[in-house]
């Protein structure tokens, strides 16, 4: 289990994406780890075939960092522990700690290995400009061949056994039947954002990689066919309920398939009595045809049953308990509420996207404008971007605005940075991608950390006031109502009615950092803000 970031001290596999006994390539993502919120690909630093433990862990349990979850093993190893093994069981060599080869051996009788060639030999028997050089290391009790290991110690795999790749003309081509090249997570990305299966795309990066120019091109061919987006969740869903995606794909051209696009294909079956009778059942986690289980489905659906059963919690929801409850105990939390005359400001919204709509621009949306509002805000309230420490309170000198984001996980907050001295433009841009990345799971550990203040937005959903819960640190959070439009008086001594649209704001702060009058007149400010978007527009 690797560390991926400093505070990280556990971690859990989200999926295997390669099977036990697979080949695996200098480069080839292995696995992904959930730490925290933040879902991150895990590359193979060297070849060899893969060989996960029966005892390892399963994925979804969290384990410390430094926990060894499978080996990369040479194909003469592999023959070795199978035949040395009992039944069921795998044993794993584990190869002598690497030579110094600055240093001979100490002790009479004491077999510790040695360079087979001094380095300027080496270099001159490979030929090659990087000046890497070869030991041989040998594991006693297992009995393994030598194995070659580069200028670090680590194991490295003879070029004569990669026999995957083949070079034609400067580009990596592979075999019939063999796995795809690996791809760079960049390449895999686009490949989403334009519909492409990147394993079809010719790899010409190094070490045979498929890379970003190589998935353009391919889009770039014709009759190449947009493929959908669909989520593992959805993915695992389909197989669950012998839902087939491709008539889902023909449906959804291009488009992402999440959960909500698989229920509603299986109401469809159900009201037309078309659904696989051979589909597998929610309860029964049993092996399906190719012999893997369907992980995590019954759990999934279960959450929804009527029958009153218990279901484990996810890493996410955990988490996002903990941290709520966390707020609940510590913080001393007092919620102000006000209705803002939106009007202008979705005048402006209406104008942006006129001026916009032909444009590869995005237009910004709501919580765009509210980001940028806000974080100029601060500036004039800095007591509000703050966090409450045992020691003291920080202040802040830059706004970096959470946003939370509903995704088929749990809620995240990714973080729009110096949303103070970005333009609406750079925000929309920004948040597009933090938001795409939270929903498909794969948000960087660095987006989702080092809020100042955050912004919750249930307009959508026809809410009007609510009380934010704070995300501690921090001190304060701003939620964020629908905008409505009814009769508001607009002239008190005319008695003018005019229908106005008017959205609610309710701002949650920690009464141990800030006091009621000056959250209150943050929320003013930020009231008058919406009112005359004008103002700080330009700011």
């Amino acid at each position: 289990m690797p560390r991926l970031g400093w505070a990280m001290e556990t971690g859990a596999v989200a999926e295997w994406l390669k099977k036990d006994g697979d080949l695996v390539r200098e480069g080839d993502v292995i696995f992904t780890v959930e730490s925290d919120k933040a879902t991150q690909e895990v590359e193979a630093l060297d070849g060899g075939i893969l060989r996960i433990p029966a005892a390892s862990a399963a994925p979804g349990t969290t384990v410390p960092v430094g926990t060894v979850l499978a080996y990369l093993l040479r194909p003469d190893e592999v023959n070795l522990t199978a035949a040395s093994s009992p039944p069921g069981e795998v044993k794993m060599p584990v190869p002598a700690a690497a030579p110094r080869l600055d240093r001979a051996p100490t002790g009479a009788g004491q077999k510790t290995p040695t360079a087979a060639s001094p380095p300027g030999a080496a270099d001159e028997q490979a030929g090659s400009a990087n000046n890497r050089l070869s030991a041989l290391v040998t594991s006693g009790s297992a009995g393994v061949s030598p194995v070659p290991v580069d200028h670090r110690g680590r194991a490295r795999r003879p070029r004569s056994q990669d026999n995957l790749l083949q070079t034609l003309d400067g580009r990596a081509t592979r075999s019939a039947g063999s796995p795809p090249p690996p791809a760079s997570p960049r390449a895999r990305r686009v490949a989403g954002e334009l519909g492409v299966d990147w394993t079809a795309a010719t790899a010409t990066g190094r070490s045979g990689r498929i890379v970003e120019r190589d998935v353009r091109a391919l889009a770039e061919q014709p009759g190449v066919a947009a493929r959908a987006r669909v989520t593992p969740l959805a993915r695992r869903l389909a197989e669950a309920t012998g839902v087939d995606l491709e008539e889902v794909e023909v449906r959804l051209p291009g488009q992402r398939i999440a959960r909500s696009d698989i229920e509603a294909a299986v109401s469809r079956a159900a009201e037309n009595g078309s659904l696989a009778e051979n589909r597998a059942p929610v309860e029964d986690t049993s092996p399906v045809e190719n012999g893997a289980p369907i992980e995590n489905v019954s759990r999934e659906i279960a959450d929804r049953a009527p029958d009153g059963r218990r279901s484990p919690l996810t890493r996410i929801r955990r988490l996002t308990a903990d941290r709520m409850a966390h707020s609940a105990r510590t913080v001393a939390a007092v919620t102000l509420t006000t209705e803002a005359d939106a009007t202008e400001l979705a005048l402006l919204r209406t104008r942006l996207k006129a001026d916009l709509g032909d444009t590869a621009r995005r237009v910004p949306s709501y919580t765009d404008l509210l980001t940028r509002l806000v974080a100029l805000a601060l500036r004039e309230h800095p007591w509000m971007n703050a966090s409450f420490a045992d020691d003291g309170l920080i202040q802040h000198e830059a706004a970096h605005i959470g946003i939370a984001v509903d995704t088929e996980r749990g809620l995240f907050v990714p973080v729009v940075r110096d949303a103070d001295r970005k333009s609406i433009g750079q925000i929309a841009a920004e948040t597009v991608r933090l938001i795409e990345g939270s929903r498909a799971g794969q948000a960087r550990a660095e987006d989702l950390r080092g809020g100042t203040f955050t912004i919750t937005n249930l307009g959508m959903y026809e809410i009007d006031a609510f009380t934010p819960i704070i995300n501690v640190p921090e001190c304060a959070i701003l939620g964020v109502g629908r905008i409505v439009a009814r009769p508001v008086v607009v002239d008190e001594e005319t008695e003018a009615v005019a229908v106005r649209r008017m959205m609610a704001l309710s701002l949650t702060f920690d009464h141990r950092a800030v006091d009621g009058a000056p959250a209150g007149r943050f929320l003013q400010h930020v009231k008058r803000w919406v009112e005359h978007p004008y103002a700080w527009l330009t700011d």
